[in-house]
């Protein structure tokens, strides 16, 4: 059973998120600027885990899986690319995406097989496997009867 903490600030972490952007977007407004800015950007990521591996899901929709880059060194987890805006005709009439580059770092708690590491990309999301190495797997202890 996983044991999830209850952190008393993620809410108000998201609830200043979002009010950090609600000004972003209305001074923005006010200097004529009506498209983003290319910035770095966070994409979300699931992170799930067994006895057998840690498993990573990390939605990048419109990013081209040649701009994706997974790399293990040590304890850390490193993914990294860019979402490439798109330079078409005519005027936007609201923009909303995000464009430019992103990084996401994590540290590995439990010791992986590197040389095992599988990275799949399918209908906008990247799923990154990290197998456990095999001393790292819990075992189980037999209790006996006196």
């Amino acid at each position: 059973m996983v044991i999830n903490r209850w952190d008393p600030f993620r809410d108000l972490v998201s609830l200043q998120d979002q009010i950090n952007q609600l000004f972003d977007t209305s001074l923005s407004r006010r200097e004529g600027k009506r498209e983003p800015q290319e910035s770095s950007w966070a994409p979300p990521v699931d992170v799930r885990e067994d006895e057998q591996a840690i498993i990573l899901f990390i939605d990048l929709p419109g990013v081209n899986e040649k701009e994706v880059e997974v790399t293990v060194s040590g304890e850390q987890l490193i993914i990294k690319g860019e979402r490439r805006s798109l330079q078409e005709e005519g005027r936007y009439l609201r923009r909303e995406r995000t464009f430019g580059p992103f990084y996401r770092s994590f540290v590995l708690t439990a010791p992986v097989a590197e040389e095992n590491i599988k990275a799949t990309y399918r209908n906008g999301v990247l799923e990154v496997t990290l197998p456990r190495k095999e001393e790292a797997k819990p075992k189980k202890v037999n209790i006996e009867t006196a």
